[in-house]
């Protein structure tokens, strides 16, 4: 089951932020669990929380979706006595889509001063235009003045002008290297995962996830949410990128005192 994709414990986008305006809806709606509820059963871990909800299945209930069935690919929800436009419209207006906001982006102009930033580059600087300051007063007013050629001044602008060629440099580089890193990040974000939809197994963008749809995860998949553990057998999960605990975590319900909760970019290492 669904709960929400998080980037280093982040919350989720908002559904009205996505599209430009406003903030989340942090009431249930037509719901019967709340995102609260849901983030502090899970960031962190506890049992307890899950209980007092009625365990996985009553939170199926509240979040309206029959676990054998999972979600309807058109589901349209009531609420505040009216009906739902688009599928799943309300169930994201309460709890986001599964998208992280995007970093803001670095100019080039901040990469430049950035690059600049360096105390070598600084002392060049200074003593380009020292240099350059004696040398114009040397060709006006000094020994130089009456040569046919004025040449003090070269000296200081070679060394600022060197300055600006390993700034502008550095700034281009680091500006290609976040460019390059960002068509990654949306490479690696860009994949597939299964999911039951009108009890059907069918493959959905990590994007398209939404809070109570019903995953199913094999060996080798990095678990695209965080999510309440249902049925299964004999499953562990590598939750290192996590949780930084190396050792294998063994999944199932709480009733058989078995680790139920499932986090985001956690490997599956065996089980379904």
């Amino acid at each position: 089951m669904a709960i929400e994709e998080r980037s280093e414990r982040s919350p989720l986008l908002p559904t009205q932020q996505a599209h430009g305006t406003g903030a989340i809806n942090t009431s249930a709606g037509a719901f019967g669990v709340s995102p609260e509820q849901l983030t502090a059963m899970l960031d962190p871990k506890d049992v307890e929380k899950l209980s007092r909800l009625g365990g996985a299945d009553q939170v199926c209930k509240h979040l309206l979706v029959d676990p054998a069935v999972g979600l309807r690919q058109r589901e349209q929800v009531d609420t505040d006595g009216t009906r739902s436009t688009e599928p799943f419209q309300a169930r994201r207006s309460v709890f986001g889509r599964n998208e992280l906001p995007e970093a803001e982006t670095t100019t080039f102009l901040q990469l430049l001063f950035e690059a600049y930033n360096d105390r070598t580059l600084i002392l060049l600087t200074i003593a380009s235009v020292v240099s350059l300051l004696v040398g114009i007063y040397d060709d006006t007013l000094g020994s130089h003045k009456d040569d046919d050629v004025k040449v003090g001044w070269v000296e200081g602008a070679a060394i600022f002008l060197a300055v600006l060629v390993v700034c502008f440099t550095n700034a281009i580089n680091d500006y290609q290297k976040e460019k390059q890193f960002r068509k990654l990040n949306a490479k690696k974000e860009d994949r597939t995962v299964k999911a039951l939809r009108d009890g059907n197994e069918v493959e959905i963008g990590v994007q398209e996830i939404n809070v109570g749809d019903i995953l199913l995860i094999e060996p080798g998949d990095i678990v695209p949410v965080d999510g309440v553990y249902l049925s299964g057998h004999r499953m562990k999960c590598d939750e290192s990128s996590a949780t930084g605990e190396s050792d294998a975590i063994k999944k199932g319900t709480a009733d058989e005192g078995l680790d139920p909760f499932i986090l985001s970019g956690a490997k599956v290492l065996e089980g379904v």
